[in-house]
């Protein structure tokens, strides 16, 4: 991002759009949230995305990807209080784009990255093989173990570290639908039996609990989730699930939020563990009661 002056305008174009532009793309949806806003990071009045007629492109069925970043970018800027109209799409001609060069001075980014990798690459042909009784005594890792070890995820890290160092940074409400963004709040219900499987299988960390004086207590990080739903799917009691919006603002405050708590207990019937003192039954016990008092009803009814 050396080419990002000052007070005026940085412009990102796909590679059929007719004009010069600081950073050209093979095609827009390769953007990034983090990518778009890094301009304004470092000191540009706006950034513009510069867009021809997709129609004719064999890249067309991508354009709402982009469109998609630009709006949740815009959406970002608005949240950090720089306002919507910082960031852009300008409709151009079809042609070749030509991407602003700077002297040469130090090598760029590209080259110094494949000498980065090219060092790597020496480093570990140099060292010996590891040998083979070494290998056939590595013990598999637990499959618990394994998705428990949450992932970085790239986007996000970068996208916060942008967020972060915004010029000119308010933080002000801002909700918007969380379909198509990598973003969501969640909400927990009294169904929830504290079964952890959210938290295991969460790829991100986003869900933790915690468990102090028999109280159980679930807590959220908006900042980290990317909404990919796999907590919503994967609870059995269907307790949990993602609002249909979500305010920006989380992602500026990272804070936890504590989504459900209560006493620890166990259900009398299948012995489990669940939340409160009020019900003496886990959710499956309770649906299984009403299906034998069902039954039992019709039978000594005569089936009326």
């Amino acid at each position: 991002m050396q080419k990002v002056r000052t007070g005026e305008v940085f412009r990102f174009a796909c590679s059929r759009a007719k004009g010069r532009a600081e950073m050209v793309l093979p095609c827009l949806s390769r953007l990034t949230e983090a990518l778009v806003l890094e301009p304004i990071r470092r000191g540009a009045q706006r950034v513009e995305l510069c867009a021809p007629d997709c129609s004719g492109c064999g890249l067309r069925k991508t354009a709402q990807q982009w469109e998609r970043t630009l709006a949740f970018s815009q959406a970002l800027c608005e949240a950090a209080g720089l306002g919507v109209a910082r960031i852009s799409s300008v409709q151009v001609q079809v042609g070749d784009a030509e991407e602003i060069r700077l002297p040469a001075r130090t090598p760029n980014a590209r080259r110094r990255l494949f000498g980065a990798i090219a060092e790597r690459w020496k480093t570990s042909g140099d060292a010996p093989p590891l040998a083979a009784e070494v290998v056939d005594e590595v013990e598999p890792e637990p499959f618990r173990d394994i998705v428990q070890r949450h992932s970085e995820n790239s986007k996000r890290t970068d996208l916060m570290r942008v967020l972060d160092a915004l010029p000119g940074l308010t933080v002000t409400s801002k909700v918007v639908p969380t379909v198509g963004i990598p973003l969501a709040q969640l909400e927990v219900d009294q169904r929830c039996v504290a079964c952890n499987v959210c938290e295991t299988l969460c790829p991100t960390g986003a869900l933790t609990h915690r468990e102090e004086a028999g109280n159980y207590a679930l807590d959220f990080d908006a900042a980290q989730c990317t909404g990919c739903r796999i907590c919503e799917l994967a609870c059995y009691h269907q307790a949990l699930h993602l609002r249909e919006t979500a305010d920006l603002a989380l992602l500026f405050q990272r804070s936890r939020v504590t989504l459900i708590t209560d006493k620890l207990s166990k259900c009398q019937g299948c012995g489990e563990r669940i939340l409160g003192t009020a019900a003496k039954f886990c959710p499956a016990c309770q649906v299984s009661g009403d299906r034998r008092d069902s039954v039992a009803r019709l039978f000594f009814s005569g089936g009326n």
